[in-house]
């Protein structure tokens, strides 16, 4: 609309210039018809418009300069207004008008256009009825039905701002920039989702943050849950998306005693180590019972006997041509174990990968209502215990991760229970027969039910560098109960069954 109106207007400030200097070369001449500025204009627009009566006529040379060119325009100026009047009734009229007509269904606003946010919108077309509604971009045949318009959000948002049915998905590049224009949407009051790994305390109720390297560990882990036979991963890249999916399967790839795996990790590794020293030596110590996490400095092509005998090796570089170029050397030169699978943007026929756009920017990874609503949900009864609740929008990013961990954690539990290592979704139905298993099983497995999830919590606050101390120092991060379960006194122990009995009582 904008790039409209500076046509016009440079269009009629040019128009307005020649009426001027075709009235300056004429009213002198004795010869000419032209008199007065109006004469001028009137000659003007007869002749822009064809019409051409003939009453009025430039007689000077520079007079009838400009009329040549007040009549070479004539068409010029047809074509340019038909041209705007096209794109106001394409891009403002119409879409306003299909605005109305689906104002009873959700809008899912997006800021601009690029892959992400194309597939995401995909997803969620295939998935519910809504309306997509693009601020950027051309049409695109990925989602046919979207409203496109060229309008900023503010300005847009500024015109809906008493509509509370429509959410905001911010997915550019500048993780920053997507949070403070989270930020702008939900302090009116709607709800806003950013791609931002921003670490930040007090988010408004409705403000929502993720990122694709979260999505796509989750989608991973749910979709290819570690079997009871698998006991050695090899992960190839700890980059961006490496490193998260291996935080993942540290926090929730937690089992009963004695059933460990043995994850060995190539290429990148460095950071991650650094990042979370403390988990990265308490795994490397070998302790009983615990998972081992070994960081190789050498090329995985030097340790065949490992590849060959691992249970599965997941190729997870950031660049797509890498994962390829490995995965090509991999299975021409190698005994490879029967599950690889390999981190691609997009799927490849006989290729066993993973994190396809299309496959993890979908509602569940991205608005993730479930596993929100669970961390939630463990919030609101642990709250009926304590003397202190503190509601959910008032937890700190670190309790909030911690809830979240810990609902992502039930899949695993369930698994466990229902021993059925295949278990990818959650359901209520699911749940309630685990909590059945779980109370059947009680008197005789309790210790093993409270050292499973105390080693769940321990493994979290490790993962963020937290150590034992005898006091408690959150701000230093340091806790008492960061000990091994036999040395909690039996109240201790207990706190955890907690865990346990949120699945009877959690409604998925």
């Amino acid at each position: 609309m904008k790039k409209n109106s500076k046509i016009i207007l440079s269009a009629g400030v040019i128009y307005l210039l020649l009426v001027l200097l075709l009235f300056a070369a004429e009213f002198r001449d004795a010869n000419t018809g032209i008199h007065s500025i109006w004469d001028a204009l009137w000659y003007s627009l007869i002749t822009v418009t064809t019409v051409g009566y003939g009453d009025i006529a430039p007689v000077t040379p520079a007079g009838r300069l400009i009329g040549a060119i007040f009549a070479l325009c004539s068409v010029g100026v047809f074509a340019t207004l038909i041209g705007i009047g096209i794109r106001i009734i394409g891009g403002q009229i119409v879409p306003g008008l299909r605005l109305k007509r689906n104002r009873s269904k959700p809008w899912y606003v997006f800021n601009e256009m690029n892959e992400d946010t194309l597939a995401l919108a995909d997803s969620l077309s295939k998935t519910e009825n809504c309306t997509l509604i693009f601020l950027e971009g051309e049409k695109s045949d990925l989602v046919p039905d979207a409203i496109w318009l060229n309008i900023g959000y503010t300005r847009f948002l500024r015109r809906i701002k008493d509509r509370k049915n429509a959410a905001f998905f911010f997915m550019g590049e500048d993780p920053w920039q997507n949070y403070s224009h989270g930020l702008d949407v939900a302090g009116y009051g709607m709800q806003a989702y950013s791609m931002s790994s921003a670490a930040v305390d007090q988010l408004p109720e409705n403000l929502h943050l993720f990122c694709r390297e979260e999505a796509l560990s989750r989608f991973y882990w749910q979709e290819h849950p570690l079997r009871r036979e698998e006991t050695c991963v090899v992960l190839i890249g700890c980059g961006l998306y490496g490193s998260a999916l291996l935080e993942r399967a540290l926090l929730t790839n937690i089992y009963e005693a004695g059933r460990t795996t043995e994850y060995h990790v190539f290429e990148d590794t460095a950071q991650f180590q650094a990042i979370h020293s403390e988990l990265s030596e308490v795994l490397s110590l070998g302790l009983a019972g615990e998972d081992r996490l070994f960081f190789h400095n050498e090329s995985w092509t030097e340790c065949r006997g490992l590849i060959q005998d691992a249970d599965r090796v997941i190729i997870c570089q950031d660049s797509d041509r890498a994962g390829m170029n490995t995965y090509d050397t991999l299975k021409k030169w190698y005994v490879a174990p029967q599950a690889v699978h390999v981190r691609l943007s997009e799927e490849y026929q006989g290729i066993t990968a993973f994190g396809e756009r299309k496959k993890t920017l979908t509602r569940e990874f991205v608005m993730k209502d479930q596993i929100n609503r669970l961390a939630i949900r463990m919030n609101d009864l642990y709250n009926e215990g304590t003397q202190n609740p503190t509601p959910w929008n008032a937890l700190s990013g670190f309790y909030r991760a911690s809830n979240i961990a810990a609902a992502d954690h039930l899949i695993v539990k369930v698994r466990y229970l229902l021993d059925n290592d295949n278990l990818t979704v959650l359901t209520r139905e699911d749940c309630q027969k685990a909590y059945e298993r779980y109370r059947e099983q009680y008197a005789e497995k309790a210790e093993l039910f409270e050292e499973m999830e105390h080693r769940r919590w321990m493994r979290f606050s490790q993962m963020s560098n937290w150590t034992y101390a005898q006091m408690r120092d959150n701000r230093q991060r340091r806790h008492p109960l960061l000990i091994p379960y036999e040395e909690l006194s039996e109240e201790e122990k207990r706190k955890d069954d907690f865990a346990w009995e949120l699945l009877g009582r959690l409604k998925i």
